[in-house]
């Protein structure tokens, strides 16, 4: 057996699911994590942006550029949502539970009325490398990095933009940000809009991996609130990297011993347990170990 092969493989898949974790929940952080609405559209925001990137790459756009695109029209088109709809339902958790449920269904039923349910696809770039008898794509390592890309750029937005401080201030306490002079509506619907561009853009990247349709979304909504909420709310962006850690590491271990499928039904018992140990989240569980240690 070629261990240094064996190795690089098992830490391939390892980091090709932190990847996946991160991507599919980075646009949620902010919509779930940070403003408190249960979008269960998020994987339509995906679906819009994949089928955006598709179009885009078939009429002759480069990918990286189609992938740009892809989340400036998922981005207006959350954007749109949040002005119809979503800005009545805010502190209403059951209540935009039911009714982003209800845009999932419209956007996803409306996609297979306007376009069929024809597959679209994009060819996966980059080709592949090999370590001893592994063969791994490149691509795989490319969705890794533009997730760890995100990741950072929006922590960055939120520790040093002016965006950031108000987003932070009305998240924390409406009333007062408001009585502050800062636009509370505005900031909502920006950061609706950053969240769902964010869905964009990984739907786009999933896009060169799986063929699209008017239900791709479904595939990501489920993972995308599992990583979230194991991530907690104390620091959502923090969350999600502690999230996708654990759960990467579960699913990495339990493929390779029993089979991918079995992966993914440990996802969602290790989501579970972890719940069971820190119902808030594991950000608000570090959160809270932290102000102890202070104190004392």
């Amino acid at each position: 057996m070629d261990i240094v092969g064996q190795i690089v493989s098992y830490a391939y898949q390892y980091f090709d699911n932190f990847g996946f974790l991160l991507l599919a929940g980075v646009g949620l952080i902010l919509i779930y994590g940070m403003m408190g609405v249960i979008n269960m559209a998020h994987g339509e925001l995906m679906m819009i942006g994949a089928y955006t990137a598709v179009t885009a790459f078939h009429l002759g756009l480069p990918a990286p550029l189609a992938v740009v695109l892809a989340g400036v029209s998922a981005g207006v088109a959350g954007i749109i949502i949040e002005q119809l709809v979503i800005r009545h339902f805010y502190n209403q958790l059951l209540s935009s539970l039911v009714v982003t449920w209800g845009l999932s269904l419209i956007i996803s039923q409306g996609t297979l009325l306007l376009l069929g349910p024809s597959v679209m696809n994009m060819p996966t770039p980059l080709g592949s490398f090999r370590v001893g008898p592994f063969e791994f794509g490149v691509y795989r390592v490319v969705l890794f990095l533009v997730a760890i890309g995100l990741i950072a750029g929006l922590w960055a937005i939120f520790r040093w933009t002016a965006l950031g401080a108000k987003a932070q201030a009305t998240m924390e306490n409406p009333a007062m940000a408001n009585a502050l002079g800062i636009d509370t509506r505005r900031v909502y619907t920006l950061t609706f809009g950053l969240g769902s561009a964010l869905a964009g853009i990984a739907g786009a990247m999933f896009a060169m991996t799986a063929t699209i349709s008017p239900f791709f979304g479904q595939n990501y909504t489920p993972i995308a609130f599992i990583t979230v909420v194991v991530g907690g709310g104390a620091n959502a962006i923090l969350g999600l990297g502690f999230a996708g850690v654990y759960l990467a590491g579960v699913q990495t271990l339990a493929s390779n011993i029993f089979n991918v499928y079995v992966g993914y039904v440990c996802i969602m018992a290790a989501a579970f347990v972890a719940l069971l140990v820190m119902p808030s989240g594991i950000s608000d569980f570090v959160e809270r170990r932290r102000i102890r240690a202070t104190v004392r």
